[in-house]
This record gives C-alpha cells, structure tokens and sequence, in this order.
C-alpha cells in the first residue's frame, strides 16, 4: 500500500516540476528582449512580403517605377534592381517599357507598402480563348474529310 501511495506521489510531483518548468519558460520568453513572439499582427506581415500576381496596361514608365492603368485610377509599381521583365522570353530594360504594353507578373509589397516588380512580362494583351467548333460544324467537317 505505501508503494502504491509513493508511486503516485512521485508520479503527481513530477507532473508539477515539469508544468512548472514549462510555465517559467514561457514566461522568461515573453520577457527576454530581442525574443520573437509570433502574434497576429507579425503572422500578417509576414504574409505580406510574399508574392503575389498583377496584370495591367502600362500608362506611363516614370523613372524607376511603371504606373498601370486602372478602372478606378492608375497603380505604381516600383521597379527594384533585381526585378525581372521579358518579352517574348528575353530580358529587356526598364527602357524597353512602352505605355500601351500589357504587363503580368508577381508583384511583393514593401515594408513602406510600396508594391515592388519581382518579375513581368511585356506584351500584348492575351486573345480570348478560341471557342469550341460546334456539333453541327463538327459533322460538316467529318463530312468533307
């Protein structure tokens, strides 16, 4: 009987020092200055710097930003040293931007909130889809085969 009343008193002492170690732990971080502590807000941010994709007719290129086009206005896009814009699968120059070209890409917004160029690509805008021959086209060209 005292060997059963001992097992659990140890078991129940045990389980109290590691709940407590646990416990200072955290607190001793929520303290230590420097210590990241991922909340909501940090969690947002974070989200924030990923990429994310853009497409607009280009209505002007003024110095090291492009501005697009919009329903409601226009859209600045800061061009960074390292971004990256093709056309037809080869690099070209900021210079090489011309208002009237279609750019699609992915954009990543800044710690300013600035929307900055990863990579683009300058062209015309996509035709739409062709669409499907219809049954009875269909048969007039199995028809003439």
């Amino acid at each position: 009987m005292k060997t059963l009343q001992n097992s659990i008193i140890h078991r129940l002492t045990l389980a109290a020092l590691v709940l407590g170690v646990a416990g200072s732990m955290a607190a001793a971080e929520a303290t230590t200055p420097g210590a990241v502590v991922k909340t909501n807000e940090t969690r947002r941010m974070s989200a924030r710097k990923s990429t994310y994709p853009f497409r607009g007719e280009v209505a002007a290129v003024e110095g090291k930003s492009i501005v697009l086009a919009k329903k409601s206005g226009t859209r600045p896009i800061e061009v960074a040293d390292d971004s990256l814009i093709e056309r037809d699968g080869a690099a070209i120059r900021l210079d090489d931007v011309k208002p009237g070209d279609y750019l699609r890409g992915m954009l990543q917004k800044t710690d300013s909130g600035a929307e900055t160029l990863v990579r683009a690509s300058a062209g015309g805008k996509y035709d739409k889809p062709v669409a499907k021959a219809s049954k009875s086209t269909a048969k007039l060209d199995k028809a003439e085969r």
